[in-house]
């Protein structure tokens, strides 16, 4: 019996050690299969991502680096979408109430003056501009922040597409690819131009309103999205808040200088952390926005067509000539009847149709003539000199001067005033001692001189 029970003993143990070796092993080679997982990982599947998503993920990369929302190359400024990538959500806002417009202090918010990072994420249920979808998990955003790090190295640029004028000026855009064809605009150096297509040699671009052809020597492409932005890009912002208060300082709790509304836009003067230094021109004022509430706008120069520089020439020279046709005071000269007949006289015939401001530069040229060595110093030798004034030799300024007495038009009374506040120091084209019909000076070149100046049908210089 004795015998029975240890060799039933003797099998037991035996059934036990075996059992307990396989299933050893067996937990062994799972082990090592998981182990395997680790070790051998399998492909990146990101080195699959296809362009659109990895155009994406550098514009969530981009939106990281400046903390602001970027708005999307197809709306012509070259902006893009961003991630949310604030931590919590009762961070100083700044934002007025959307219910009512914000229109007053007592109907502003300081949605978190009397929160703190550290204390847990609430909501007061007045701040309308933030929802409960707003809330966002830091774990999330982490790992969002983490994928678009990675994908650094393989992803597409968010401005791939975009070339830069290095010309020493500018390069013409020709509307065919070679440099006989028809000149359409100009692209300064340093503007910026979306390329759609490279044809030996030359690229195909559109910039501002201009589609055409730029020699590929003087475009460069492949700038890093950063350098690009911060070299040649203008930053502006838009509001995205109902109503955004102004601050004098980077402070939550500083001076309120204005309130902004939704959708409109400012030129950015400087970036920090939180805050916004933004030039709000119209009223003078530049002040602190919370970047929060912002969408940050890059803009690049761009091309200008043949037609908008032509405009752009025709309003600097009425700036221009405005600026150096105003009025200025000199000492009065002492004249005679005489004088002062002979002189507007010669002008009602020399711009009798022109502007008083015409008639007084034509004065101006007779005394400016008086007083200068290479004339006679006398106004009736200055405008009887031979070669000089043509109405003079044919008969025109005789005429006028039989008319003189009798003048009665409104013509012919501005023509006498025009000369008499010449006499009494009224000058308008300070030293210039020429002028010549506008149309008939361009063709000879005087519209070149550097003093050159045009009022209305005429040109002095």
């Amino acid at each position: 019996m004795n015998r029975k029970r240890t060799l039933l003993s003797v099998i037991v143990f035996l059934s036990v050690f075996w059992i307990s070796n396989l299933f050893g092993s067996y937990v062994s080679i799972l082990k090592r299969t998981e182990e395997g997982t680790y070790e051998n990982p399998p492909l990146n599947e990101d080195n699959n991502i296809d362009s659109q998503k990895s155009y994406e993920a550098r514009l969530n990369a981009l939106s990281n680096k400046y903390s602001v929302n970027i708005a999307s190359i197809s709306d012509r400024l070259y902006l893009h979408e961003d991630i949310d990538t604030d931590t919590s959500t009762d961070k100083d806002s700044d934002q007025a109430d959307a219910s009512n417009g914000a229109a007053s202090d007592n109907k502003l918010i300081k949605s978190d003056s009397s929160s703190s990072q550290d204390e847990p994420e609430t909501k007061d249920k007045n701040e309308d501009h933030i929802g409960q979808s707003d809330i966002i998990d830091h774990d999330e955003i982490t790992d969002k922040v983490s994928i678009a790090v990675s994908e650094k190295e393989i992803v597409t640029s968010a401005y791939s597409d975009i070339g830069i004028s290095i010309a020493k000026s500018y390069v013409n855009i020709r509307d065919q690819a070679n440099t006989e064809s028809e000149v359409k605009g100009k692209l300064y150096k340093g503007s910026a131009a979306k390329i759609l297509e490279e044809i030996e040699g030359w690229y195909y671009i559109e910039s501002g309103s201009v589609k055409g052809y730029v020699a590929k020597d003087y475009i460069k492409t492949g700038i890093p999205d950063d350098e690009l932005i911060e070299t040649f890009g203008k930053l502006r912002v838009s509001i995205n808040a109902e109503g955004l208060n102004v601050r004098e300082h980077a402070d939550i709790d500083s001076k309120k200088l204005t309130v902004l509304y939704k959708n409109e836009i400012y030129h950015v003067i400087d970036l920090n952390d939180e805050w916004i230094k933004v030039d709000i021109s119209d009223d003078g004022i530049k002040g602190y926005i919370s970047r929060e509430y912002v969408d940050l706008l890059v803009d690049f120069d761009k091309a200008i067509s043949k037609e908008e520089e032509e405009k752009l020439n025709k309003l600097e020279e009425e700036k221009k000539s405005k600026k150096e046709t105003e009025v200025k005071q000199r000492e009065e000269l002492d004249y005679s009847k005489e004088d002062l007949k002979l002189l507007a006289c010669l002008v009602h015939a020399e711009a009798g149709d022109q502007s008083y401001e015409g008639k007084l530069a034509v004065a101006n040229v007779v005394l400016n003539r008086k007083k200068s060595s290479k004339y006679p110093d006398t106004i009736k030798d200055v405008i009887y000199q031979p070669g000089q004034f043509t109405v003079a030799k044919s008969g025109s300024l005789a005429k006028q001067i039989s008319k003189y007495d009798n003048y009665s038009s409104k013509s012919q009374l501005m023509s006498i005033k025009a000369a008499k506040a010449a006499l009494s120091g009224s000058n308008n084209i300070g030293s210039r001692l020429y002028f010549n019909a506008y149309k008939s000076a361009v063709n000879k070149g005087y519209h070149k001189k550097k003093n050159a100046v045009k009022i209305e049908d005429q040109l002095f210089w």
